[in-house]
């Protein structure tokens, strides 16, 4: 029903943009994709968020309570809408939802992942709409939803206005230049209280070796402000590094590694941008805030073992800077180890195994306290389409 009603407003809107264009067109069909995931883990420890896995939370009394889950809500729904024939300027567009927006476990609730149209000129490419962030383009290949985020992996998705360039080199490379001005998150997620955008940039090199397969490197940035409602500002800063290198036909090595500040919406710092001290344990008459900074990477080797056997083992740590008054429930590290193995059972559909170990660190838990630890085996089960 909802695809029903969705598809024939975007028809709409196409066939308005088209007319702006002054051109004559042929509108293009939608095309659906997306896919059916049901995830079942079961944990050693408690997590957050259970159905997924971020950190391992404290133990109460000392001792790991195991739990298990099971949720389809991964399940992913997505619209791609090609450029129409004979447009001025080619325009195509793609929304995708996925069901991760709250709910109880058997009613969830849509969620926006993107949404986003792209129009393409002589000399560079616009997007316009909810993607991906420009900084830490790569993710690794988990069964776990959140793909090393706050284990080691930046960035998200956002609403943004993004330019692109691309260059053909000399040595059959590519350089692609991209620059985006990014709704400005801030620790409410809102962000509207500093009156412009954040900024984000990256430069990448490619070039294929392997057939289709390419090396890519990228070197990426973000910068942008925040204030509260005391006009307090705050900064968040990164650079980030990237790289897929392909060591044959059927193995790959990837990874990010980054380093900056007040990355919590950007879901470093394992989540955390500012560290706040109440008035209560300063000597000042409001509370202390500082930004916290971070560093951290994530590496992964994906190999190929047969047409239908995929295998990818990885580890990712996030390091964040706290100041020495933080809270107890401050997290100083975040590590996470895994390996999974998928079979893509036929051409659609696939069934994964993944395990996975992670230790939390906590301000409070002290130099001689170990890390609370989590180990959790996962069983995915999924349809493509």
């Amino acid at each position: 029903m909802v695809t029903r009603a969705i598809a024939p407003a975007i028809c709409v809107l196409a066939a308005s943009a088209a007319v702006l264009l002054g051109s004559s067109v042929a509108l293009a069909a939608p095309t659906f994709y997306g896919y059916i995931k049901l995830d079942a883990s079961l944990d050693s420890a408690k997590t957050d968020k259970g159905d997924y896995a971020f950190i391992v939370l404290p133990y109460v009394g000392e001792e790991a309570d195991d739990e298990f889950n099971m949720t389809a809500n991964q399940t992913r729904l997505g619209m791609k809408f090609d450029a129409a024939e004979g447009e001025r300027f080619p325009v195509s567009g793609r929304v995708e939802i996925d069901f991760y927006g709250g709910g109880a476990e058997n009613k969830a609730n849509p969620m926006m992942r993107q949404a986003y149209l792209e129009m393409t000129f002589p000399a560079f490419e616009v997007l316009a709409g909810q993607t991906a962030d420009l900084i830490s383009p790569l993710n690794p290949t988990t069964l776990n939803y959140v793909v090393l985020w706050k284990s080691g992996n930046t960035g998200y998705r956002r609403p943004q206005i993004r330019l692109t360039k691309a260059v053909s080199l000399a040595d059959a490379g590519k350089l692609t230049l991209a620059a985006s001005a990014n709704r400005n998150m801030g620790r409410d997620e809102n962000g509207e209280d500093f009156g412009q955008p954040s900024w984000q940039g990256r430069v990448g090199y490619s070039r294929k070796l392997f057939g289709d397969r390419s090396l890519t490197v990228g070197v990426s940035g973000l910068y942008g402000k925040e204030s509260d409602a005391d006009d307090c500002e705050f900064e968040s800063s990164a650079i980030v590094v990237d790289a897929t290198i392909p060591l044959g036909e059927k193995i790959t090595v990837m990874g990010e590694y980054f380093s900056g500040r007040n990355l919590g919406v950007y879901l470093g710092g394992v989540g955390q941008g500012i560290a706040v001290q109440p008035p209560y344990e300063s000597s000042r008459s409001r509370a202390e805030m500082a930004e916290i900074e971070a560093s951290g990477w994530w590496g992964q080797l994906a190999v190929q073992l047969a047409a239908d056997i995929a295998v990818n083992v990885g580890a990712g740590w996030d390091d964040p800077t706290l100041p020495v008054w933080a809270a107890a429930d401050a997290i100083e590290k975040n590590t996470t180890y895994y390996g999974n193995v998928i079979w893509s059972a036929t051409t659609s559909s696939y069934i994964g195994f993944e395990y996975a170990k992670m230790e939390t660190e906590y301000a409070g838990s002290g130099d001689d306290t170990p890390a609370y630890e989590n180990t959790r085996v996962q069983l995915s089960v999924g349809y493509r389409f």
